[in-house]
């Protein structure tokens, strides 16, 4: 009897051992597989891990990051968190909001819409691409609207938040065949042929100045500013009150969407564009 007890006892510690390295095997698989998938996801971009516990510092010329910040928080299966933007490029930057409808259309809608994406399921390679877009864009055109503000006093972020926004991040039909990035009708009868386009826009009477290069429609659209009594208020306002300057170029008249000052300033705010304008200062 014994000997059978002691038989039996020893398989039994022996079982209970086998179990417990089984279950610690089990926990350092499981750790290793969300550790191997973290850092997938992490190398694929499709999360971000900040591990910055104080403010972000800027860094000159540092492409609009609130942007890119806004992909990475999609997963490969589908939205996983609202995307917030909070990599901001500049300590001044704000995370602005403007409600879009559903329907709503082109790449800006990611910026100043941030949580877009998640309420209508969009695809993360279509919000990265979009957001992409943005920040090559303002890479390419900020030396010149910086330029336009040292000559003409519009504020360097107004320019750029409305190349981005009629031009669609320079993707739109307008700025790809005809070079013009504001939306600048022709309203002469006496232009030489190839001078303008007819769009689908307003009404089917609508034509739009056709230019060499985008430099010619930046020009255009700050000589077209400056030599218009409509706009003439503008030019009283502070160069650095990009706020203003969205109302007033509503107020004139510019556009006919009732949210365009709104867009505008979401544009500015969460790609942190009006650095530009303090850059562009004398």
């Amino acid at each position: 009897m014994k000997h059978t007890t002691s038989t039996n006892a020893g398989a039994g510690r022996m079982a209970y051992s086998s179990n417990t390295d089984t279950v610690k095997n089990d926990a350092l698989l499981w750790k290793c597989s969300v550790l191997l998938a973290l850092l997938y996801l992490v190398w694929t971009d499709r999360i971000s891990i900040n591990l910055n516990y104080g403010p972000v510092e800027p860094t000159a010329r540092s492409a609009p990051a609130a942007a890119v910040a806004a992909a990475a928080v999609l997963s490969e299966t589908g939205p996983i968190a609202t995307p917030v933007l909070t990599a901001a490029p500049c300590p001044e930057a704000r995370n602005t909001s403007v409600m879009l409808p559903d329907h709503a259309k082109g790449h800006m809608r990611f910026v100043v819409d941030p949580d877009f994406a998640r309420r209508n399921g969009c695809s993360p390679d279509e919000v990265k691409r979009s957001l992409e877009l943005c920040r090559t864009y303002v890479e390419r055109f900020a030396p010149v609207a910086e330029a336009e503000m040292q000559r003409f006093g519009i504020p360097a972020s107004i320019t750029l938040a409305q190349g981005l926004l009629e031009s669609n991040a320079g993707d739109s039909p307008l700025a790809r065949k005809t070079n013009n990035h504001f939306g600048i009708k022709c309203f002469s009868k006496t232009c030489k042929r190839g001078h303008c386009a007819n769009f689908t826009d307003d009404s089917h009477k609508d034509f739009f100045v056709r230019y060499d290069n985008v430099w010619s429609s930046y020009r255009a659209h700050s000589q077209f500013l400056k030599n218009s009594k409509r706009y003439a208020a503008l030019f009283k306002l502070d160069p650095t009150d990009y706020r203003a300057w969205a109302h007033g170029l509503q107020k004139a008249g510019y556009a006919t969407d009732p949210m365009y000052a709104q867009k505008l300033i979401a544009l500015i705010e969460n790609l942190g564009l009006h650095r530009y304008d303090d850059a562009s200062m004398p």
